[in-house]
């Protein structure tokens, strides 16, 4: 059954993705940068956020919503990068910060899977991130006259693979060392069956709630963002936090039966989760999941007996960089898992909630916004 959703054999191909990632030769930047900006919307300024992290050896690197990356490249300087992330190429606030940046100067890098978007168009450079047949980005199965120009994506679902791709990319950007035969080894693990069954066989259970929690620290809190996201997508509501914000503020809004997944990244996380664990237990009945290396906190680790907290083990690694792409890919699967229970179909975006008409208004909202150009400079007269 699952090999019919597009969503399963998208989540399949990431093992190719990173085999032909790992071929590529070096991304060429543009001039040296005094700072470079990264900048998407959605699930594109996660990547942002993470290229952030991962290119801050770099020097001065911001990652920023889109809008405020446009408000920002009315002052960049000559010398500065705007690096945007659209798979598509067509997201409007991207295409105006890349505008406004080119008008001050500045240089544009494109990271995309549509190669004739207007993104692609207006870059001085273009980082193609080779997730999709570039045939098959000019087509939608949508019929409604708005809804059917929503194209630039292989299939009209939740994305993952071309996360993937971008994620890989930032990585070959920021030159940072990764050892890609074990990235290679891990993502094979996690691609299996023996990983991702488990995670079905308990869909149902955690489906029950009403709202899903995703918490986090540090980077671990960009890969909970990500979740929330995936899960909105389903038409499920989720909420994202950092672990230590939860606790001052989340505990208000948890309802019985709520299902709460932690992201443990180190001994620190995972000793504040198990201060949380009990209270989430006893007084709302929570269903925890507990994602973590498949290595031992000492005594910081639940018990199953005296919980039934479900813990999820991915591959263990001492490399943060490692650890915080298995995170994800994980976190892929867990949040198709869940999303696809009772959806009336997987294989649309929205799991089929009119779908076309919620496409139709994103297309109004996202692809047609006006793009606010900036007006020339006026130059100062000579004296």
């Amino acid at each position: 059954m699952l090999g019919d959703e597009y969503i399963y054999q998208e989540m399949l191909e990431q093992e190719k993705i990173v085999s032909l990632q790992q071929t590529l030769p070096p991304l060429e930047w543009p001039v040296p940068s005094h700072r470079v900006f990264i900048t998407g919307s959605g699930d594109s300024y996660c990547a942002a956020l993470f290229g952030q992290w991962v290119m801050k050896e770099r020097g001065q690197v911001f990652g920023l919503p889109a809008l405020e990356a446009s408000q920002a490249a009315q002052n960049f300087q000559p010398g500065d990068t705007l690096i945007g992330i659209s798979v598509s190429g067509h997201t409007a606030r991207v295409l105006e910060a890349a505008k406004r940046a080119l008008a001050a100067g500045a240089q544009v890098v494109a990271i995309t899977d549509n190669l004739c978007s207007p993104l692609a168009e207006l870059a001085s450079s273009i980082w193609p991130i080779y997730a999709s047949p570039q045939d098959e980005l000019r087509n939608t199965k949508y019929t409604d006259a708005c809804a059917k120009q929503y194209v630039g994506y292989h299939h009209d679902v939740a994305q993952t693979k071309t996360f993937w791709a971008v994620l890989l990319t930032l990585v070959r950007a920021s030159e940072i060392e990764l050892d890609w035969h074990l990235l290679l080894e891990h993502t094979r693990t996690l691609l299996s069956p023996t990983f991702y069954d488990p995670l079905f066989n308990k869909a149902n259970f955690w489906a029950e709630s009403r709202q899903t929690f995703f918490l986090g620290s540090g980077w671990a809190k960009i890969a909970a963002r990500f979740a929330s996201y995936k899960m909105c997508e389903f038409n499920r509501l989720s909420l994202f936090a950092g672990m230590e914000e939860y606790c001052h503020t989340l505990y208000f809004i948890t309802r019985s039966k709520d299902t709460v997944v932690l992201l443990i990244s180190d001994e620190d996380t995972a000793a504040r989760a198990m201060e949380i664990v009990p209270v989430l237990c006893e007084f709302f009945d929570a269903r925890i999941i507990w994602l973590q290396p498949e290595i031992s906190y000492s005594e910081h680790t639940p018990s199953k007996t005296d919980y039934g907290v479900e813990v999820v083990n991915i591959p263990a690694s001492s490399q943060p960089l490692q650890q915080f792409l298995d995170s994800f890919l994980a976190l892929k699967w867990l949040t198709y898992a869940i999303g696809r229970v009772d959806a009336p179909n997987i294989n649309t975006f929205h799991a089929g909630y009119d779908t076309e008409r919620l496409v139709s208004g994103t297309l109004r909202t996202i692809r047609k916004s006006v793009i606010r150009t900036p007006k020339p400079k006026k130059l100062a007269k000579a004296d």
